[in-house]
Formats: structure tokens, C-alpha cells, sequence
């Protein structure tokens, strides 16, 4: 008899956000090996290749957590190879030993509406919507990658949007609803997700592809690609938001923060990082450059309503 996923002993106790974080992990390891041509028809051979991607993820500077999780679903779907792989185990703790955790510096406005034109400008019109959608609902990054058109509802009547997060770090599994009323960023969904068929990802490449995209963008406004991280995007919406509104409370609520103390800390360390940030002349023109340009662009784009015939796209 056929089970479904969520009947079957084997997904017991995994979050959906942890099942999905380990698929995403997976699936770049298996790209990593048709790449490569590389086989796996043993455990050593496995162990080596898992090895050799840790290595490389970590000489490109990729996040210790996707190592992690590819580790972590390997050993928990294939609990008889936990004791057969001795290189890659000891990779990813000499890797997790030698991590020195760096706190994300906060994403101004400015910078986010500049990314948001040179996306839109490069025909990538949901990327866009997902930059700027990550910085105002202070989305988490695995959140923003498992955004999908289902996860967007339109509130004609109030002139506003729902931004539906199935499952976050904090939820328990269960869903949570924020509301975006920012007249910018309803115009950009509508247009954006129009053609987008239902369930399809606002992003669909990944997030070692989004991490690449995002440091290109960065380049393109002069910035070195560490400058920032997609995290930057909730660590600078949550410092906006809440010199914004004045309130820790609703910044706790919109940041779906356990407790008060780890938004205090975001809140304050973030407006102090953005308080003595200096930006060359060279990166403040061509900010004020790529946000004068996308901001032509939501206009041309809100005229021509759901056509958006210049830059609907590859997203």
C-alpha cells in the first residue's frame, strides 16, 4: 500500500522548511555530480564526492548550513550509510570549527530599490519582486526561496497583499500571513506573477543560483560581492521597520521573532552598522542612477498594467 509523505515514519519530526532545505541540498549535490560525471555506486565513492563538494562549497565562500543539510538528509534517509562516510564528516566539522559566524550587514531601502532596477532592467521582474517583498515582510532566506504565486494574495478592496509563509523557523509548522500595503510593491506582484502558472516558485533556480545572482547585482552598483547576503534583506527590513514605525512590538509580530531580545539585537546592532556605513561616491551614483531607472520602470510597468510587455520574463 502506498503512503503519502505525510503518513510515512520517515518524515516524522522534519519541518517542511527543513524537508525542503534538505531537497534544495540534495539536488545541488546530484547537479554537482552530472556536472562532473561522477559516480556514486559505492559508499566510498560517495564519501569522496560529498568531500570534494564540501571543499569546493566552502573555497567559494557558500553558507556552512547547505553542507549541512546535505549531510543531514543523507544520513537521515540513509541511516546505513552514517557510519561510511569519515571524509566528508570530518570536512564539514574541520569547516564548522574554523566558522567564525559574520552578522549580515542591514540592507538600506535605497540599496534594495537600486537592485530592484537593475533586475527589472535585466528582464528579471520577479526577482525584483522578491527582493524588495524579502526586505519588507523581513523574510528569512529559506522563506523567500520557497515563495510561490499560491503564496501571494491580493486584497483589492484594501489595496493590499498577503505574503502567506507556509512555515518558518518560528512558527511550529503552522502558516503565518503578513500584509504588505506598500502601493510600490502591489503594482510590481500584479504585473510581476501575472503569467506565473499556479504553485510555480517567485525563484526556481535555487539558492546557491540566487546567491550568485544577488552578488551580481552588487557588482553592478559597485559593490564587492561580500558587501551584503541575501540574510541583509531581513536584517535591513527589520531596522526599517522598526525606526520606521517606532514600535518593537510590531516589529517582533512582523519579524515572527521568538522573543523580544533577538529583535532587540537585530534593531540595534543593524541601525548602528547603518548609522556609520559610508558608501563611495562611485556606489551612491550609481545607486541613485539604478533606482531613478527602475523607478521609470514600475511606472512604465504599472501603465501598461498585467501586459508588462518590456520586462516580463525569465524570473
Amino acid at each position: 500500500m502506498t503512503k503519502s509523505r505525510k503518513s510515512h515514519l520517515k518524515y516524522v519530526g522534519l519541518q517542511p522548511r527543513t524537508l525542503w532545505a534538505y531537497h534544495q541540498a540534495l539536488d545541488s549535490f546530484l547537479q554537482f555530480l552530472q556536472r562532473r560525471r561522477l559516480d556514486t555506486m559505492r559508499p566510498s565513492h560517495l564519501d569522496r564526492r560529498l568531500a570534494e563538494f564540501i571543499n569546493i562549497a566552502y573555497q567559494e565562500g557558500e553558507p556552512l548550513a547547505y553542507s549541512g543539510h546535505l549531510l543531514s538528509a543523507i544520513k537521515r534517509f540513509h541511516p546505513e550509510l552514517r557510519l561510511k562516510l569519515p571524509v566528508s564528516s570530518q570536512y564539514y566539522r574541520n569547516w564548522s570549527k574554523a566558522h567564525v559566524p559574520v552578522r549580515a550587514l542591514p540592507a538600506s531601502w535605497e540599496l534594495v530599490e537600486a537592485m530592484v532596477g537593475v533586475a527589472l532592467h535585466d528582464r528579471q521582474p520577479r526577482l525584483g519582486l522578491l527582493l524588495a517583498l524579502s526586505f519588507h515582510a523581513m523574510l528569512r532566506t529559506s522563506e523567500m526561496m520557497a515563495l510561490t504565486k499560491d503564496h501571494i494574495m491580493f486584497h483589492d478592496q484594501h489595496q493590499s497583499l498577503s505574503v502567506v509563509i507556509p512555515s518558518s523557523k518560528t512558527s511550529q509548522g503552522n502558516p503565518q500571513v503578513l500584509q504588505v500595503t506598500d502601493a510600490m510593491l502591489l503594482s510590481m506582484a500584479r504585473a510581476s506573477i501575472s503569467t506565473l502558472s499556479k504553485g510555480r516558485l517567485l525563484w526556481s533556480q535555487g539558492p546557491h543560483a540566487f546567491r550568485r545572482r544577488f552578488q551580481q547585482l552588487l557588482q553592478r552598483l559597485g559593490f564587492a560581492p561580500s558587501s551584503y547576503h541575501p540574510y541583509s534583506l531581513r536584517r535591513g527590513g527589520a531596522t526599517w521597520w522598526y525606526n520606521t514605525t517606532l514600535s518593537l512590538d510590531s516589529t517582533v509580530v512582523r519579524g515572527r521573532w521568538a522573543n523580544q531580545k533577538t529583535c532587540r539585537i537585530y534593531v540595534d546592532t543593524g541601525t548602528m552598522q547603518l548609522a556609520h556605513l559610508t558608501w563611495t561616491p562611485k556606489q551612491v551614483q550609481r545607486i541613485r542612477k539604478w533606482r531613478l531607472k527602475g523607478a521609470k520602470l514600475r511606472l512604465r510597468q504599472s501603465q501598461k498594467g498585467l501586459g508588462m510587455t518590456e520586462v516580463i520574463n525569465t524570473g
